[in-house]
Formats: C-alpha cells, sequence, structure tokens
C-alpha cells in the first residue's frame, strides 16, 4: 500500500507540475518539476528512497532514448557524423580526465580514479535534459541534429569511460589499450543486440500478419516492449544497452510504409500512446532529479566534515571548466574545418555557443555515478554531491543562456490564416440553412465553428485582453440572468421557458468559466444566484419546488418560442448599450465583435429555432451537420493550399486537426447517460 501511496503521489506532482506550466508558461516544466522533487523528498526518510540506478536506465531512460532514435532524422543527423563522433570520444574523455584532475586538486582526500567517475558522469550530454531545453526554444536544424545525434551515442563512451576509472580505483592501475578494447566491444555488441532485437521484432510483426492475428493491442504491446527487452539483453550480455535500444529504435522506424487501415489505427493510437509514456518518464526524470538532489546535498551541506564554501565552489569551478572544454573543443572544430574550407570562422561562433550551452547534463549522471558500490558511495558521499551539483548548475545555466542565444518557439502562426478558414466554412453553412427544414443542428454546428475561432482569436491576444473578454462575457451573462430571473418573477415567461433558457445560459457560463479569475467570479455569481433561489423559496413557502413536483401539470405546459424571443432582444437591447458604454474603458475591437456576435444571435432567435439549438448543444445528434462542415474545412484548406495562401506543412497540420475532431464526432460509444437523465427531467 505505501508504493501504491506513492505512485499517486507521484502521479499528481506531475498533474500539479503541468497544471503550473500552463498557468505561468514562462517557469520551464523541468524545472519546476525538479523543485516539486525537492520539495516531495524533504517528507520522505533518505532511507526509504533510493534510485536503482540500472532499473532506472532500463524503463526510463532506454525507452526515452529509444522513441528519440524512433522519430529522429537519421539521415540529417548522419550529414554531420564528423562532429558528433567528435563530440562523443575526444570531448567526452578530454572532460573527464580535465574535471577528475580538478575535483582532485580541490579535494586531495579523493582518489584521483575517484575523481575520475566524477568526471566521466558529467562528460556526456543528457538527451533527454536536451530535449526538455529544445521544446521551449527553436534551435538551427543542423545544431538540433548534432545534438541529437551526440545525446543518442554519448552515454556509451561515458559509461565505458566510468567503468574504466571504477576499475582503475579497485586495481591501482589503468590501461588504455584496455580501455579501448572495452569501448569497442561494448559499442560493437549493443549495435549486434539492437539489430538482432529490431529484426526479431519486424519477424514477429510479420509473422502475425500472415497469420491474420495481428491487431492494434498486439502491435502497440511489440513496440512498447523492445526497448525493454533490447536494454535487458544487452546490459545481460555487458554490452551498451544504451547503443542496443538506439539501434532497435531507429530500425523499427526505418521500414517502408505501408498504408491499410491497420496501419493508419495502430499508428495514430501509438502515437498517442507514446506521448503519455514520453510525459510521464521525461516528468519521472527531473522528479527523481530533485529528490535526488535533496537527499544528496542534505546531509553533505549539513555535515561538519565539508566547508561548505569549498562545496559550493568547487561545483561553480567543475561546471565553468565543463562549458569552457566544450567551447575550446568545439571551436578548435571549427577552426580547422574554417581553415580547410577556406570560410569565415565568424559562420560559425554562433552555433559554437549553442552547441556549448546544450551540453547540459541530467538524471543520467546521477544514475551514472551511483553505479559505484556502496562502500565507496558511503566513504566518497561528496562524489555524489559533487555530480549533483554540476548537473543542477548545467541546467540552470542551459536555461539563462539558452534564450539569448536563440528564438522563442513560433506558435499559432497560421492562426490568422486558420481564423479565415474557419469564416469561410461559416459562411457555407449560413448560405445551407436557405434549403434546410431543420435548421437547429445546423446552428449548432456553426456555434462550433464560433467557438473555435474564438478560441483561435484569443490565443494569440495577451492575458489582459483575454482577462478583459472574460469579465465583458461575464458582464453580458449577469444582463442575462437578471433579465431572465426578472421576466420569470413577472410572469412574462412560463416555467418551461424558463428552463430552457436557463440551460441556454448555463451553456454561456461553461464556455467564459477558463482562466482562475473568471472562475472565481463564475462561482460567485452561482452562489449568488442559488442564494436568491433559496431566499425565494423560503419567503413563497417552497412554491417553485411544489410547482416542479406537480409534473402532471408541467407536462401540459409548452415552450412558448415568443416569450423566449421577445425575452431574448430585451435582454440584447440592454447588453448592446451597457457595452457601448464601456467602449472607452475596454477596447473597441473587443466591444464590436461583441455586439456583432450578439447580434448575429438575433437572427436564430428569430428563426424560432432557439429550442432546436439548445436541445442539440446538450445532446450532440448533429453528426451529419457536423460532417459537412469537415468536409468544406477539408475543401478550403486545399484551395488555400492550391492558391499559395497555406504553406503545405500548414496545411498539414490543420487537416490533422480535422480528421481528429471529426474521428471524435463519430464515436459512436459516446456516453449519452448525462444528456438522457436532463431530458428525462425536463419532460418529467
Amino acid at each position: 500500500m505505501e508504493l501504491l501511496l506513492y505512485a499517486v503521489i507521484f502521479s499528481m506532482v506531475l498533474i500539479i507540475s503541468n497544471a503550473t506550466n500552463k498557468l505561468f508558461p514562462r517557469l520551464p516544466l523541468p524545472l519546476i518539476q525538479i523543485f516539486l522533487g525537492i520539495g516531495w523528498a524533504l517528507f520522505i526518510p533518505a532511507e526509504q528512497f533510493h534510485l536503482d540506478t540500472e532499473l532506472f536506465l532500463a524503463l526510463v531512460i532506454g525507452p526515452l532514448l529509444f522513441r528519440e532514435a524512433e522519430e529522429a532524422d537519421i539521415t540529417s543527423i548522419l550529414k554531420h557524423w564528423r562532429v558528433i563522433l567528435y563530440l562523443i570520444f575526444p570531448v567526452i574523455f578530454l572532460s573527464t580526465l580535465s574535471l577528475g584532475w580538478l575535483a582532485h586538486s580541490l579535494w586531495l582526500s579523493l582518489p584521483l580514479a575517484a575523481c575520475m567517475a566524477v568526471g566521466a558522469a558529467l562528460g556526456p550530454t543528457d538527451l533527454v535534459a536536451f530535449a526538455s531545453l529544445s521544446e521551449r526554444f527553436s534551435f538551427p536544424k543542423r545544431v538540433s541534429n548534432i545534438l541529437k545525434g551526440e545525446g543518442l551515442l554519448n552515454d556509451a563512451s561515458g559509461l565505458v569511460a566510468f567503468r574504466m576509472a571504477l576499475a582503475a580505483l579497485a586495481t591501482g592501475a589503468f590501461s588504455v589499450g584496455k580501455a579501448g578494447i572495452s569501448l569497442g566491444i561494448s559499442i560493437t555488441g549493443g549495435l549486434l543486440v539492437g539489430l538482432l532485437t529490431g529484426f526479431v521484432n519486424r519477424w514477429l510483426q510479420k509473422l502475425l500478419l500472415s497469420v491474420r492475428a495481428s491487431d492494434i493491442a498486439s502491435e502497440l504491446l511489440l513496440e512498447l516492449s523492445l526497448p525493454l527487452l533490447t536494454f535487458f539483453l544487452a546490459e545481460e550480455l555487458h554490452v551498451s544497452g544504451i547503443i542496443a535500444v538506439v539501434v532497435s529504435g531507429i530500425l523499427k522506424a526505418s521500414r517502408f510504409k505501408q498504408i491499410t487501415l491497420l496501419e493508419a489505427r495502430v499508428d495514430t493510437v501509438t502515437h498517442t500512446v507514446w506521448n503519455t509514456v514520453n510525459f510521464i518518464l521525461n516528468g519521472s526524470v527531473f522528479v527523481i532529479l530533485g529528490m535526488e538532489l535533496e537527499m544528496i546535498a542534505k546531509p553533505i551541506l549539513d555535515s561538519p566534515l565539508y566547508n561548505n564554501l569549498l562545496l559550493l565552489a568547487s561545483v561553480f569551478l567543475l561546471t565553468a571548466l565543463l562549458f569552457l572544454i566544450r567551447f575550446v573543443m568545439v571551436y578548435l572544430f571549427y577552426w580547422l574545418r574554417t581553415v580547410r574550407l577556406k570560410k569565415s570562422l565568424q559562420n560559425y561562433l554562433k552555433d559554437t555557443l549553442l552547441l556549448t550551452f546544450s551540453g547540459v547534463k541530467g538524471t543520467v549522471s546521477i544514475a551514472t555515478i551511483l553505479l559505484i558500490p556502496t562502500k565507496l558511495e558511503q566513504e566518497y558521499p561528496i562524489l555524489l554531491f559533487l555530480v549533483a551539483g554540476v548537473t543542477l548548475l548545467s541546467f540552470l545555466v542551459g536555461l539563462v543562456v539558452l534564450p539569448t542565444l536563440s528564438d522563442d518557439k513560433e506558435e499559432g502562426n497560421d492562426d490568422l490564416m486558420q481564423i479565415a478558414i474557419l469564416n469561410d466554412v461559416v459562411t457555407e453553412l449560413e448560405a445551407d440553412l436557405k434549403n434546410s427544414h431543420l435548421k437547429g443542428p445546423l446552428y449548432a454546428a456553426i456555434d462550433n465553428y464560433h467557438g473555435r475561432i474564438e478560441n483561435l482569436i484569443l490565443s494569440q491576444e495577451n492575458k489582459l485582453i483575454q482577462k478583459d473578454w472574460e469579465e465583458l462575457k461575464l458582464l453580458m451573462l449577469s444582463i442575462e440572468s437578471d433579465g431572465l430571473e426578472q421576466a420569470f418573477e413577472e410572469g412574462r415567461i412560463r416555467e418551461r421557458s424558463y428552463r430552457v433558457y436557463q440551460r441556454y445560459l448555463r451553456n454561456m457560463e461553461q464556455r467564459i468559466n477558463r482562466n482562475l479569475s473568471s472562475r472565481l467570479t463564475y462561482y460567485f455569481l452561482v452562489s449568488f444566484r442559488l442564494l436568491r433561489l433559496l431566499g425565494h423559496e423560503i419567503v413563497t413557502f417552497g412554491s417553485g419546488f411544489r410547482n416542479w413536483w406537480k409534473h402532471e401539470d408541467r407536462q401540459l405546459e409548452t415552450i412558448d418560442c415568443d416569450q423566449i424571443a421577445a425575452l431574448y432582444l430585451a435582454n440584447t437591447e440592454i447588453i448592446i448599450e451597457s457595452l457601448e458604454d464601456l467602449k472607452g474603458i475596454y477596447r473597441s475591437s473587443l466591444i464590436s465583435y461583441l455586439q456583432e456576435s450578439r447580434l448575429r444571435e438575433t437572427a436564430i432567435i428569430s428563426s424560432g429555432a432557439f429550442v432546436e439549438r439548445v436541445i442539440n448543444r446538450m445532446k450532440p445528434n448533429n453528426i451529419d451537420e457536423m460532417l459537412r462542415g469537415y468536409y468544406l474545412e477539408r475543401k478550403i484548406i486545399f484551395e488555400y493550399e492550391a492558391g499559395h495562401l497555406i504553406t503545405s506543412k500548414q496545411a498539414r497540420r490543420m487537416r490533422k486537426n480535422v480528421n481528429e475532431l471529426e474521428n471524435y464526432s463519430l464515436r459512436e460509444s459516446a456516453n449519452t447517460l448525462p444528456y438522457d437523465v436532463i431530458a428525462y427531467t425536463q419532460n418529467r
């Protein structure tokens, strides 16, 4: 049960980190997860949590690298094979020797071989850490490909260097030849294991297809189990599990694409599952990193045996040397290239800086140093502290420096064209109204498109404009609600019509309730309305409840569309006037858009389709009309692409969105119980 409790807490930590990042997007998600991990570790006794490094590498790092390899553009990466090999071998081994020498110079009580283990753990760039940074910033494609190629393969050389340092610590001798042979065996063996498991996986797929036993579940399980099996087999054979899972991932993706229904379904499900798995595993990496940082650092900093100032100075000096060596080595590589190609070195300066400060460390470094024997860990706990401190500091340096060297990710750059396309779809659907006998479902489809347009418009605005938008919508809702209550109390609208109008207002409330401030205001309005209703029932001795209970009389009562239309138009006049008075306070464009939207709604009311529209909003039975909208959207996207108004990449992204919406709309297994309960209650 304790393990189950930790799993629940871990899930909540990931949810909280993601929600915090959405509310405060300037805070990097990995940094949030690291601090949450530190906070969680404060409440866990140190003896109750210990990172099983081999299990961590197999269950977390292995699958992450497998998926990165599967999605990587290997052809583009291989174009930079020279610099990738340069970063994997000379740079890592020089970093290992330099960092080990500095650590030994600062702490003479530590054996040189133990310090070399620290350097080996800090040598490789952490691909998971780099991937988390690259999600926030825009890197040149060549730099991104170099870093991905380095990150996919460098853990093998780092682990071999680490094991050689441990061997030297145990035996007191170090052999360059033996280290080279060990590295060659590890890489070659990992390559062969990856090829073997990749081909076996492909053979099993073909076998299942040939006997007609293949389905989505079996295909998904084969893929998810492939990195686990590959890593396990490689480690049992004492070769590089990292190289093995990377090779198997590349082989998995390197096959001819077959356009079949099964392949399409498998790809959709696999993509969704891997996105979820990646989020969980990436979150696990940084939460565990935070927990390990706290559990490693606290005993050392609290111990009277160590000088805290020297500890912190050691971390800063090691981090500075780490980036300095990387900069010098990368600079030297590009200097030699410019001499050979007779180009200006200035053209490569930005690439050099990006490659330098993207060489951040992560949980793999801590997992590597934790591979040391327990006896050495207890005898030299400072080794763990130095690795943990440099890991955190290097990641923070990357977060601070990289934004100044790279561009922010461009998001929503095709929103304007998307809005234009959706507006064209609305125009086509409104034209269909002339020949439609049932206007309610068609109006519901038009409402859906107007909602998407509103979301796209708001997504381009800053937080202040979005806040103003919510406040204006809440004002309109308040006017609408007050007008309805007053009309009901004065007997200008009957109860059944009152309930239908209330349903319309509830839909409005759900669409407004998007951020924290509007949510609190929304809850206040709802609470105030409930208190007013409760007070009315107390004063009238429960007249409203008695009327609701007499369902026989309610069944005879019909919905008066004329009453609803008259009330809606009266509320519209008040809303238009109120918005007009606010033009000096809020942006005129917002006011005008809301006024035009409200006037457009009056056409629906005047058509007598209000009741149908409300019902269709409650129960999704307008599938045909929505499919018509999706057809029109695809057609208009094609026309925009043919007219070079949008790029092929933008068109593919838009078509993908349409496909997802259509698949969701066509789901026949949708649970309609809530709608049926509401309909039953309304008809009693």
